[in-house]
């Protein structure tokens, strides 16, 4: 049988490689144990399975994750079944690196966020956790261990830690310089990786090598860096087991509820890096807390760079984060208006292409509960018209009636799935909302949750759920608004019930 063939055949192994990226992200969710074994058969089965073996790279800002990625795309079987790159942004700072007190209480809050979740996770429902699967019933010392660190670390950060504290605690002193050492360390290295921009261009560089990676990922604590953090293995009086709690990258939400540094990586300079390498991406998918370089007004030239660097995506996703500090917290953020317009002009700039087929938008971190949604994406999607787009997903957002109607004119191909999600109107009602979605071309597949303005406000818990949800709850079945949007029936959920007034009167 040729190797065509057989390559061919491997690829059904491949079937459920990608999850759907336009409803549910671009989780990976087969295990590469079949392509393992098969590899493992003869040589012939080698050759013409390894390229499914790793579907993505994740590449952290280390020198040990980019020269891993380095490897994977000079590798002549491999590199070819790569199809999207992840880039985890979590950094080290620089001032912790050079400020030990700062540092001390830093460390601090580390383990009073950790005891927390200690707390919270020691109870009888986690008792068979995986998370405690080793601690040998020794949770209760690690906890007590983990707040007379944070006491310690706490005492020193505010001075008041004499001499006779200082030396009356050897390991607790010890540990916090070990930790100081290591994340400066970690910083040094970090440096290496990012200075004038190189980090951008070794990755477009690395994807140039990759025939199949047209995917390129922006990131914070993906789903590999929450299992790295939480699963720990539990074992009491054991250093590492706190170094490798503290001495870890943070967000760049924590930076900022910190007041500290920025990463030391220009996200503007990345279009740049990858037209430079003649790098051609396909999909886009930023998920990640308010860039630092967004919290400026962007120049024309920052502008240009970016609308001539997407012009040949087909899919973008750009959702923003909120600020998190701890497990249990989400902090918020008063985001001024400044920041708002310095946004939307980078998404107006990243928008602008002809070639997008897949639409997704998530302004969660922009909502307030009070009056909902902040960002009017009404002129970010009126602006021009949408020559492929076809699939469209919309959460926390705000729009105003005629420019929802607007964009829907101004699509030149049917529609095959849209999602609105905490969409929150600015003008007009739902109930019109939905005479409009009704009149589309059939043929597509819609998602309505959570709505928000125009009538919904005067909507009773009871009625919302009645109307925008399913009757099962099941992910699959329609509720009576999407029903009514799809032409599965006939009655406007929003609309009074019409009574047919047809003359019955008696004939003498």
């Amino acid at each position: 049988m040729p190797d065509e063939i057989l390559v061919k055949v491997c690829g059904y192994l491949d079937v459920e490689g990608l999850m759907d990226i336009v409803r549910y992200g671009s989780t990976f969710i087969r295990s590469p144990s079949d392509i393992k074994n098969l590899r493992l058969t003869c040589r012939r089965f080698c050759n013409t399975s390894s390229h499914l073996l790793l579907p993505f790279v994740r590449v952290e800002l280390n020198q040990a994750s980019v020269e891993h990625l380095n490897t994977i795309s000079r590798h002549p079987t491999i590199s070819k079944g790569v199809r999207a790159v992840r880039l985890v942004l979590d950094y080290y700072d620089y001032e912790l690196a050079n400020d030990f007190a700062l540092f001390a209480e830093y460390f601090a809050a580390k383990m009073a966020d950790h005891a927390q979740f200690l707390e919270f996770m020691d109870r009888e429902e986690f008792k068979d956790h995986e998370i405690f699967k080793d601690r040998d019933g020794n949770s209760k010392k690690i906890i007590q261990m983990t707040r007379q660190l944070e006491n310690f670390c706490s005492s020193f950060a505010s001075g008041a830690v004499d001499e006779a504290d200082y030396g009356a605690n050897p390991s607790h002193r010890n540990l916090l310089q070990r930790a100081h050492e290591a994340y400066r360390s970690c910083v040094t290295d970090q440096k290496q990786v990012c200075e004038n921009g190189a980090f951008f261009r070794t990755v477009a560089a690395a994807i140039n090598r990759m025939p199949r990676a047209r995917r390129l990922e922006l990131r914070e604590q993906d789903g590999e860096s929450a299992r790295r953090k939480n699963w720990a293995p539990f074992r009491a009086g054991d250093d590492l087991y706190f170094l490798f709690w503290v001495v870890r990258p943070m967000t760049w939400g924590e930076g900022r509820v910190w007041a500290l540094g920025t990463p030391h990586i220009d996200l503007l300079g990345l279009p740049s890096a990858f037209q430079e390498a003649g790098t051609c991406l396909k999909s886009l998918n930023i998920n990640i807390t308010l860039p630092p370089e967004l919290q400026d007004a962007l120049t024309a030239e920052e502008m240009r760079s970016l609308s001539l660097s997407v012009q040949q995506l087909k899919y973008i996703e750009i959702r923003l984060r909120g600020y998190w500090k701890g497990n249990f917290t989400e902090l918020g953020h008063a985001f001024d208006m400044t920041e708002l317009q310095y946004l939307r002009n980078y998404v107006d700039a990243v928008l602008n292409t002809d070639s997008i087929e897949r639409l997704s938008l998530d302004f969660h971190c922009f909502s307030d509960e009070a009056t909902g949604p902040l960002t009017d994406l009404g002129s970010l999607m009126t602006f021009r018209g949408w020559a492929n787009l076809v699939d469209v997903s919309w959460s926390s957002v705000s729009l105003y009636q005629k420019d929802l109607e607007r964009f829907f004119r101004q699509l030149r191909k049917p529609l095959k799935y849209l999602r609105l999600s905490r969409v929150h109107l600015l003008s007009g009602s739902w109930a019109e909302t939905l005479e409009i979605l009704r009149t589309l071309p059939a043929g597509f597949d819609v998602d309505l949750m959570g709505p928000g303005g125009a009538e919904c406000e005067e909507l009773s818990e009871e009625e919302t759920d009645r109307i925008f949800r399913s009757r099962s709850g099941g992910d699959w079945e329609k509720s009576q608004a999407e029903e009514y949007i799809l032409g599965y029936s006939r009655h406007n959920p929003l609309k009074a019930e019409e009574t047919d007034h047809s003359d019955t009167s008696s004939t003498p």
